[in-house]
């Protein structure tokens, strides 16, 4: 009876704890694969802040345009309504 449950027991999964030249290889790229991540979204956003900068020099132009443009058109109404007054008898 006591040789029964000895043989039913299963062994334990042993971990074998050697550092090999592959492990350190592959926490080597770990490292290199995340540092070179950073760096490359640091350098991508540092162009997307540059991208936008741009953009809103564009906005500020098209802005100063419009502020011209509506000068222009009350200007024109103001020229339309002195040739209105000079036709009227």
């Amino acid at each position: 009876m006591g040789d029964t449950q000895v043989e039913s027991k299963k062994p334990k999964p042993l971990l074998d704890r050697t550092i090999t030249y592959g492990h350190i290889l592959t926490a080597i790229s770990f490292v290199v694969a995340g540092t070179a991540a950073f760096f490359g979204m640091k350098a991508e956003l540092q162009n997307v802040d540059q991208r936008v900068a741009k953009i809103e020099a564009t906005l500020q132009q098209l802005a100063n345009v419009v502020v011209q443009t509506a000068r222009q058109d009350e200007r024109l109404n103001a020229i339309e309504r002195r040739v209105d007054r000079l036709e009227r008898p």
